[in-house]
């Protein structure tokens, strides 16, 4: 158990006055290694320098009121000051002594904390080219209970940073912020002292090294949007490259590897990429600290014959990862990375845009579509997902049908067709009267989406193994969409009637994040009546978000779907996501 008495001082006034129990029996200790750690693990401290700085960081944890630490020094090094972090409100105490083990921390009368944050940044004096440690032998959480009294966890984390001296020299950039998050803006130069970034250019590669303390910083300060992806910016500005044709993002992946949603967004001036949590399957991040993004220019005229071609002069680059500095193979389906590529069409191309796509480079030289990328006006920017980093670049095209040259919709048969989302009944005819079968319904719904999900436990009767369809329902039942018509029966070759249609498409927003949670009420329609129970949720939603608005004061909820009316609500989910 700690003894931190002056914490313990403080904290029973506080019980005093608000008024409230004395602490309640202690938990019994645990090791906490998980939760309460070093921010790195080793420091090699620059042969001119005498301080340096290291963070000690909490995982996510209930709700708390105060913490203490107990840090053990072995070797020449000394505490020189302890800054907490901005959003810590609570009471400070500062540094004492006791046994050989320096005892700092904070408390609260209310459980304000949930932890995964930053807690301090400690800088240390170091003499002498000998190695040090510094470890976190013992913790104390503490949480006010609701009948006034007080819970105290005691921990052991036990974890240790190691220091040695190294011979690197430089200078470093720094932190400011600004937009929708953090910028890291460093200048050139290199530096092994932690709290800050280092950046250097080398044989054409500028690398932008960026330590715990402004990543963390950085994200602290990051905005969360409506599904709760907490965004940290980090920013490489043209005139910090000079003329480097590749730039190197190097990151501390603990930011990346939490439990809470989170993304970091590198701009660059040759494209943007928004890189979300958990990015590198366990098996492959192994003991792996660092991830680094490289962003590569590319030259077209270095890709195959065929690729120039649709390529042209439009913008090309190579994306890739490294673990620890080392190259690896990426790809995860469950965690698309988006990419922004900034573009100015032609006049002719603005007049289509749907036919600005992205693309990438495939292992024979062939340009492979896409599916998720288009062109946004607003931001400049053709944007996609990508499941797997190769050599991606923009390029156009055009596919249509010789029967839909009338049809109303037209645009949104092209745009999905040109992305392979959609097919025609033929290579030349696409039957946009005809109606959909629930299979190929589900089919195209599932390929707006670009999920894949893994499928355990039995499929549906009526849907066989070799169905060019099965993988499509096995994805849409894994992922909630379809329940089958029962008698564990999907129905594939039935035609799908609009309410169906909408319950499908309700639980596609769901199933992608983007829930929709508004209703409207459906008394205005005509056919309201029509609508069956286990739809009228799905339906009240659709129109609330105007995705649905019906016709002549109809839902016709009872009528089949057309392939036109498919590809207009899939066109209207498509734009939505992506």
């Amino acid at each position: 158990m700690m003894k931190i008495k002056r914490i313990a001082v403080l904290l029973f006034i506080c019980c005093l006055v608000l008024p409230m129990n004395v602490f309640a029996a202690d938990t019994s200790a645990s090791s906490g290694a998980a939760l309460i750690q070093w921010s790195r693990q080793a420091v090699a401290v620059d042969s001119s320098a005498s301080t340096f700085s290291v963070n000690i960081v909490m995982g996510k944890h209930n709700p708390f009121s105060s913490l203490e630490f107990g840090v053990k020094l072995d070797g020449n090094i000394q505490i020189n000051s302890i800054k907490y972090n901005a959003a810590i409100s609570g009471s400070k105490v500062s540094d004492t002594i006791s046994n050989g083990t320096h005892y700092f921390g904070f408390f609260d009368t209310t459980n304000h904390y949930n932890g995964d944050f930053t807690v301090c940044t400690i800088t240390f004096n170091y003499a002498g080219n000998s190695p040090a440690a510094a470890t976190i032998v013992e913790t104390n959480v503490t949480t006010v209970t609701a009948a006034g009294g007080a819970d105290k966890e005691s921990l052991t984390p036990g974890n240790t940073v190691q220091i040695t001296r190294s011979a690197a020299t430089g200078s470093t950039g720094g932190t400011t912020g600004g937009g929708t998050g953090t910028t890291t803006d460093t200048g050139t130069g290199t530096s092994t002292e932690s709290g800050s970034s280092s950046a250097q250019t080398d044989n054409g590669r500028y690398l932008l090294a960026v330590d715990d303390m402004t990543a963390l910083t950085a994200l602290e300060n990051g905005t969360k949007d409506a599904q709760g992806v907490t965004t940290a910016v980090i920013q490489v500005k043209q005139d910090d490259i000079g003329d480097a044709q590749e730039i190197a993002v190097q990151l501390p992946y603990l930011i990346l590897n939490s439990s809470e949603h989170r993304s970091i967004r590198v701009e660059t001036p040759y494209g943007t990429v928004i890189i979300p949590d958990h990015v590198i399957q366990a098996s492959q991040l192994g003991s792996a600290s660092t991830l680094t993004l490289v962003i590569s220019k590319v030259d077209a005229s270095v890709l195959p014959s065929s690729a120039q071609q649709q390529i042209g002069s439009r913008p090309v680059i190579d994306l890739s990862f490294e673990l620890d500095g080392k190259p690896i193979t990426w790809s995860n389906d469950d965690a698309p990375v988006t990419v922004m590529l900034p573009y100015s069409p032609t006049d002719a191309e603005r007049n289509d845009p749907n036919g600005i796509l992205a693309a990438y480079i495939d292992g024979s030289g062939n340009v492979q579509i896409v599916p998720s990328g288009r062109y946004h006006a607003e931001a400049g920017t053709v944007i996609f997902q990508a499941t797997h980093f190769s050599t991606y670049g923009v390029v156009t095209a055009v596919k249509t049908f010789e029967d839909i040259a009338t049809s109303w919709a037209r645009k949104d048969i092209e745009a999905l067709a040109v992305r392979g989302i959609i097919t025609g009944t033929s290579a030349t005819r696409f039957a946009p009267g005809a109606d959909i079968t629930r299979a190929d319904f589900t089919k195209l719904l599932v390929g707006v989406l670009g999920k894949h999900a893994v499928v355990s436990g039995d499929g549906f009767a009526d849907v066989p193994a070799n169905a060019y369809y099965y993988d499509a329902v096995m994805t849409a039942k894994a992922l909630g969409l379809a329940s089958g018509s029962g008698n564990n029966e999907f129905r594939p070759k039935a035609s799908v009637t609009r309410q169906d249609m909408m319950v499908l498409l309700e639980r596609a927003f769901t199933a992608s994040g983007h829930p929709l949670t508004e209703k409207a009420a459906l008394t205005s329609y005509k056919d309201a009546k029509q609508v069956s129970a286990y739809a009228q949720e799905s339906v009240s939603k659709l129109i609330a978000s105007g995705i649905i608005s019906g016709s002549d004061g109809k839902l016709r909820p009872l009528d089949h779907l057309t392939r036109a009316e498919a590809a207009k609500v899939l066109h209207l989910l498509y734009e939505q996501l992506y």
